[in-house]
């Protein structure tokens, strides 16, 4: 059993004994756009005899859940089935027009939206972006005075900046209430006292001779403050304040007057926070001021939304609302969950809270009152806001699932990732169809990740045209969509430089204006830098494999081909032909500063097109993503022929078949495929079906099954192949047809054994043909085989 809790305990138990779960992240993704921590993810594996277990759990509020676990075996009841056939009829219903095209056309832009129909789609749908953030008219701003409560309880080294960003990014009439809550270091008074001094009568010493903690301290400047009637801003001292950040705070007050509380965003403040909700992250020196610059240029839409609570390290409060609840609850000690409590009380008096995105402010953490003894008052606070308002942890994860804010908390997340990028913010454009160019991709990202900065997919194919996922440090990812170039072009208007890189658009519902919308992420007078990646031949067809309306593969494509499967049939019914088809890339190649092939075959196959693309071509082969380990080959005559990889139509699907029913009718070697196969098509039950594996152990499992050979049954030219090289890494014979990259890493490997591929001819004959003159198996001469091969199985 695998899942995510908020939990602090959990075990399951039954008659026989119990268990406890074991920490695992098994979905990263969906625990990050839940807001859920890496740890929250959990595995409990339970013994076959665990009948009528239950799961144990003990909740943040210390209340204790029993839930019955069924058990694998139990049959599913009446109602339960029906429920499922009804799904099920209902998605099929759904799919059935993508299901329709995909027969008649193939289409693998239909086939994704079938995956989708059906909720297999790999890819996790971000929420769609709201342009009203981003191109809406200029935020309003208000001129009114503010009171500033700040509590100091050491902290020296920060006093001097916090104080001054205070003093010269305050663009209201402000009067600050400094409280000093007994600090121990003896540097802080004598600081402050003359702070306030020079302050020309605009902040007030409070000094405590008993530490009160914050609630105590706060309260102590919230009864001073409520005489001058103000609008009040309780403010940590480890909170850098950017330019104008107060006018733009307060701003939701003059707009609805039901709004009790403004929060700005910020590296470090819960549901509010940068790029994640309830994740810190540290910012370099600078980058705060750099991301409020962004913020500055966002737009409101006509009402700012709730959110279940405001937070308390720059939190505004409205002078009407406080005057109705003018202070925190001193059961909250000294401090964590005050917030909350003052939040959920003006709720229920009918007021609302807003995160304001057009204010960011950099939060420290955990400096102004320390952070000994954090963990422990924070689970006190939380145990006590539970037990006040049952329904706020569940309106806090509502909040997080919808994320109102997910368009502005990503522009800033943006920002932050242009201002971390060291040469450039790379920004993929990739397909949702997973394989080889996908492994690479994320390979290349987590380059990235792992030294600290982002990288941009923009990927295609999901149900908007424009999937944005932002991936950064710690496996956090942001997702969004948009139908619109234009909301992507504002995101990205702040990045100081785009190393804009094509990896591969199949399954784009307008591929034939994709090199366009890509030239026109390129920003005029800005350093950007435009790459590709050649992982497939969309550039030069809209058959991506070259193969042609048979299902052949005849050579490289050039534009005078008028095959119908190298012309592409648009939405409206408009055929374009393979002439205005490789105009349009050719226009997006030559602006490339550099094009990566990964095999000299895509380089020749891309140079037949677009000859005078030389220059631009980078020849840099994968390396290996995982080391696989030699095999020692069975005893001669023995062990079988295996398939590795997960395979359909163009990667040899309808060979092995037809290989398998040639073995079954002629004899041969014993099959077994290490992967998956296409639905269409149908294995005999003879062929050994392993299913998914993962790369490390490949050899292991050639042991197991005993494999005296490989075969690559792919039938087109792959532009580069970690299949082929993997099973060549083992040390065991690889045969495969002798095209694209795979024929070129067998040519150049001393096991490897390629095959001469005639387009027209029966390519399992061909394999069995092989195998007979270079196989480990005893099979009749290879004449024998060649005239038995002509046989149809």
């Amino acid at each position: 059993m695998v899942g995510w809790s908020a939990a602090q305990s959990l075990r399951v138990c039954w008659a026989g004994g119990c268990i406890d779960p074991v920490p695992r992240t098994p979905r990263s993704d969906v625990m990050h756009r839940f807001g859920l921590p890496l740890d929250a993810g959990f595995e409990i594996a339970l013994p076959g005899c665990a009948r009528l277990a239950t799961l144990h759990a003990v909740l943040p509020c210390g209340a204790e859940i029993a839930v019955r676990l069924p058990h694998p075996s139990d049959p599913p009841s009446a109602r339960a089935r029906r429920r499922l056939v009804r799904a099920f009829l209902r998605d099929v219903l759904r799919a059935l027009p993508a299901i329709v095209h995909w027969v008649l056309t193939h289409d693998p832009a239909a086939r994704a939206r079938i995956k989708r129909s059906l909720g297999l789609d790999a890819v996790i749908a971000g929420l769609p972006i709201d342009a009203r953030w981003l191109n809406g008219p200029p935020a309003p701003r208000s001129v009114e005075p503010i009171t500033v409560i700040m509590p100091v309880h050491n902290a020296f080294d920060l006093l001097p900046e916090t104080l001054g960003r205070l003093e010269r990014n305050t663009d209201v009439p402000w009067q600050l209430i400094l409280i000093d809550d007994a600090s121990s270091d003896p540097r802080v008074r004598p600081f402050l006292r003359g702070w306030a001094a020079r302050s020309g009568g605009r902040a007030m010493l409070v000094e405590l001779d008993r530490n009160l903690g914050f609630v105590g301290a706060v309260n102590h400047g919230l009864a001073r403050a409520l005489r001058r009637g103000c609008h009040v801003i309780v403010l940590n001292s480890d909170a850098l304040l950017p330019r104008g950040w107060a006018s733009r705070l307060i701003a939701p007050f003059a707009r609805d007057p039901s709004i009790a509380s403004a929060t700005p965003m910020s590296n470090d403040a819960e549901i509010f926070s940068v790029p994640q909700m309830c994740h810190t992250l540290p910012l370099a020196p600078g980058m705060g001021d750099c991301i409020d610059a962004v913020a500055q240029q966002l737009s409101w839409p006509d009402v700012l939304p709730s959110a279940p609570t405001g937070v308390g390290f720059c939190m505004a409060m409205h002078a009407n609302w406080l005057a109705r609840f003018p202070r925190f609850d001193p059961a909250f000690g000294r401090g964590y969950g005050e917030e909350v409590d003052w939040c959920q009380k003006t709720r229920a008096a009918g007021a609302r809270h807003v995160g304001v995105p057009t204010v960011f402010v950099e939060h420290l953490g955990a400096q102004s009152f320390g952070a000994g003894g954090k963990m422990h008052r924070v689970a006190t606070a939380n145990a006590m806001i539970a037990r006040r308002y049952p329904a706020y942890d569940a309106e806090v994860q509502q909040f997080i699932a919808s994320d109102p804010l997910r368009t502005p908390r990503l522009a800033l997340a943006v920002a932050l990732a242009g201002g971390c990028a060291r040469d450039g913010l790379p920004v993929f454009v990739a397909h949702s169809l997973g394989g080889g160019a996908e492994i690479a991709l994320m390979a290349e990202v987590a380059t990235y990740t792992a030294r600290g900065e982002y990288a941009v997919i923009l990927r295609l194919g999901g149900p908007l045209r424009w999937q944005f996922e932002l991936h950064g440090p710690g496996g956090a990812r942001m997702l969004a969509a948009t139908m619109d170039l234009v909301d992507l072009m504002r995101l990205l208007a702040p990045v100081p430089a785009l190393r804009l890189v094509y990896s591969c658009g199949v399954g784009d519902p307008d591929p034939i204006g994709l090199p366009r919308a890509m030239l026109d992420l390129m920003r005029p007078g800005q350093p950007d830098r435009l790459e590709a990646r050649l992982h497939d031949y969309f550039m030069i067809s809209p058959a991506y494999d070259l193969r042609d309306a048979q299902g052949a593969y005849r050579g490289p494509v050039l534009r005078g081909n008028t095959d119908p499967a190298h012309q592409f049939n648009r939405a409206d019914g408009r055929v374009v032909s393979l002439g205005r088809w490789q105009d349009e890339w050719h226009r997006f190649l030559s602006r490339c500063a550099e094009i990566t092939v990964f095999s000299q075959s895509g380089a020749e196959h891309l140079l037949a097109s677009y000859p005078d693309l030389g220059p631009r071509i980078v020849l840099r082969p994968h390396r290996a993503l995982t080391p696989v380990g030699r095999v020692a080959a069975p005893s001669p005559g023995s062990g079988r022929l295996a398939v590795l990889g997960d395979i359909n139509d163009r990667k040899g699907a309808g060979v092995l078949c037809g290989l398998a029913a040639k073995i079954e009718r002629l004899g041969g070697p014993a099959l077994a495929l290490i992967g998956n196969i296409d639905p269409a098509f149908g294995l005999p039950a003879h062929v050994a079906l392993h299913g998914r594996y993962a790369p490390s152990d490949i050899a292991d499992l050639a042991r197991r099954y005993r494999v005296a050979a490989w075969l690559m049954p792919s039938i087109w030219p792959e532009t580069f192949s970690f299949t082929t090289r993997e099973m060549l890494a083992t040390g065991l014979p690889v045969f495969g047809f002798d095209i694209g990259a795979q024929g070129e890493a067998l040519r150049h490997a001393p096991n490897g054994i390629p095959i001469p591929f005639d387009p027209d001819a029966d390519h399992a004959g061909a394999v069995l043909a092989s195998l007979a003159m270079h196989g480990p198996w005893r099979l009749p001469s290879s004449a024998a085989v060649s005239r038995m091969a002509e046989v149809a199985p």
